[in-house]
């Protein structure tokens, strides 16, 4: 009875850890972001190796499984609520969005790490008839994602929290409706953006993410979940940190 106490005590107390690696081809030469992540009950840490852009976080957290998230950018001290950026389109630019086409499947795919998967090949496009300075041009946006997850690891221990976006309000709304049923663990995820004017040749953004090195750990102290004391609030602008 003791031995099962003591083996019951110790699962408890486990937490799981990965490696996140992200790789951006996107024209900027960058080296690839390589993360850890620890995953403990409902408290989520994230911290980058090598995290080169100077206003950025270096380490997120969470103690509610994602759903929320503080940043940190331990060289300035700052902190912020992380929050979905939209993307692809200017705010001031005068734009009328059509077309709107959006498509999920799920392909064969062999295993990977070990792993069986599930694959899912996401497309979505749309066309922006843009106003510049009087002259309207059409230009069009698609993408393509390609998501590989598995069934034998808790999904919930994906962090942050995979999403589906292209930064569209009705399109990012399609895509929540069209991949709402994928599941499972997210192990690697690759993404293609594409955007051209009329006649013009594209511009492609490309982002891979690849999850591998899964093991169980200790838990490690409630504290590495929280924000450390003497952090000030402030999101990642370009200038000086606020006072």
């Amino acid at each position: 009875m003791l031995g099962f106490f003591l083996i019951a005590s110790t699962a408890a107390h486990a937490a799981t850890a990965y490696r996140v690696t992200i790789i951006r081809n996107d024209g900027f030469k960058r080296p690839p972001l390589v993360g850890h992540v620890i995953a403990d009950d409902e408290n989520r840490r994230l911290i980058y190796d090598n995290q080169d852009e100077p206003f950025a976080e270096d380490v997120m957290m969470s103690t509610d499984g994602g759903k929320t998230v503080t940043a940190l950018n331990t060289r300035l001290r700052t902190w912020f609520a992380l929050v979905d950026q939209p993307a692809g389109l200017s705010p001031w630019m005068h734009v009328e969005i059509k077309d709107v086409k959006v498509s999920v499947a799920e392909e064969p795919s062999e295993a990977i790490a070990g792993y069986p998967v599930r694959k899912f090949v996401i497309h979505a496009s749309y066309t922006t008839r843009e106003d510049h300075s009087g002259t309207k041009v059409n230009r069009v946006h698609t993408m393509t994602e390609i998501i590989w997850t598995t069934d034998k690891l808790d999904g919930s221990l994906s962090f942050p929290i995979p999403r589906v976006t292209i930064g569209v309000g009705v399109v990012d709304a399609e895509l929540r409706r069209k991949t709402a049923s994928i599941s499972g663990f997210l192990l690697r995820d690759v993404k293609t953006i594409s955007r051209a004017y009329e006649g013009g040749a594209p511009s492609l953004e490309m982002m891979t993410t690849d999850v591998d090195d899964i093991r169980t750990v200790a838990s490690p102290p409630a504290t590495q979940f929280v924000k450390p004391p003497g952090y000030i609030n402030q999101p990642p602008i370009i200038g000086a940190p606020g006072k």
